[in-house]
């Protein structure tokens, strides 16, 4: 009987000590951390450098007599650069939004066979040169790809318009063949016109994670510029020409910082 109730408290301190022992290790175990996607706004400024493109257009002669048409060909946008600027907002780990504002300043140049400034002649051509200013307003949406070592490819498409103006368009006739044309050598200034234009874009890049808070960022932008107003003259008749661009794509280098706020 003796034996039996020593055997018992022995069993009984024996579960005692392993439950106590069991709540010190649940009460040493690690804590498990949940992790949580950062979030919150972000400034980006960038420059940016535009590769030369080129586009048509159409001339049109208005006077009394009816409309005349003529075509402008091998309209040249040459490259330069340019800068930018924006705020954004990261929602997750792989969404993020922004809306930049691009300024770029470039020469513009083209051609027209036989138009107006020659008379609708088909020996004479002409020549006209200028600038477009234009101020690019885009909002973007972009897919963040994952991160490894601080770099994370992107993807992006955005929507927005374009403000393109141009500055006093140049314009010189010459002769195309080897007689003379009644109006080689002529010269006249027209005046740019200005416009807002729609405009989408698709982008992609990488971005590298400096700090935790600072990121350069490098990419491509293609940018989709729709029709407008590039020029008119009033003629010493009395007819008005207006040539129009049909638009124009913009294939752009960025390279920049992003700035997160909190």
């Amino acid at each position: 009987m003796f034996v039996a109730r020593h055997l018992l408290a022995a069993s009984l301190l024996t579960l005692a000590s392993s439950a106590f022992a069991a709540d010190i290790d649940i009460l040493a175990a690690p804590e498990i951390a949940i992790p949580v996607a950062e979030t919150g706004l972000y400034l980006r400024a960038d420059a940016t450098y535009g590769f030369d493109t080129t586009f048509g257009g159409t001339q049109f002669l208005v006077g009394p007599g009816g409309t005349a048409t003529n075509r402008m060909s091998d309209w040249r946008l040459d490259d330069g650069f340019g800068v930018g600027g924006g705020v954004g907002y990261k929602a997750n780990d792989w969404l993020r939004f922004d809306a930049t504002l691009d300024y770029w300043k470039q020469d513009v140049s083209g051609g027209n066979g036989a138009g107006w400034f020659c008379g609708f002649d088909a020996s004479c051509a002409s020549r006209e040169r200028g600038e477009i200013e234009a101020v690019e307003i885009i909002g973007n949406a972009y897919v963040d790809l994952g991160t490894v070592a601080g770099f994370t490819p992107y993807v992006g498409a955005g929507l927005g318009a374009v403000h393109v103006d141009y500055g006093d368009v140049a314009g010189a006739a010459f002769c195309t063949g080897a007689g003379v044309c009644p109006a080689g050598g002529s010269s006249a200034v027209y005046d740019g016109a200005a416009s807002w234009r729609f405009a989408y874009a698709v982008s992609a890049g990488v971005s590298y994670d400096v700090t935790d808070s600072l990121s350069i960022d490098t990419g491509y932008r293609y940018l989709n510029v729709w029709d407008g107003d590039a020029y008119r003259f009033d003629t010493a008749s009395g007819a008005r020409l207006v040539a129009e661009d049909e638009g124009f794509d913009r294939h752009t280098i960025r390279a920049g910082l992003r700035f997160k706020l909190w």
